[in-house]
């Protein structure tokens, strides 16, 4: 009897670039004095199958939700204005 384990590593590949986001958006949020006392970083969820919440909040499993908290994050960060995506911005 013979067992064949074929590990190619495929999957390793495709996820390095994720992981490497994540590793950097954590380092900034360390280093942003008002991301660093809120304990959970929702902002990242994107990168995440199963997002992780605070007490009593509804985790956000809407694709297109978490993209949006992730830029306007760090637009916050940056200092630029938020996207709400109201057209109020035609009406000024």
């Amino acid at each position: 009897m013979q067992i064949k384990v074929n590990f190619l590593c495929r999957d390793s590949i495709l996820a390095a670039p994720i992981a490497l986001d994540l590793v950097l958006f954590l380092d900034l949020a360390k280093r942003t004095p008002e991301l660093r006392s809120i304990g959970i970083q929702e902002w990242l969820s994107f990168y995440l199958k199963s997002p992780q919440t605070a007490a009593g909040l509804y985790p956000e499993h809407d694709l297109f939700i978490q993209s949006m908290k992730l830029k306007n994050t760090l637009r916050h960060i940056a200092g630029a204005d938020l996207i709400t995506h109201l057209g109020l911005e035609y009406y000024d």
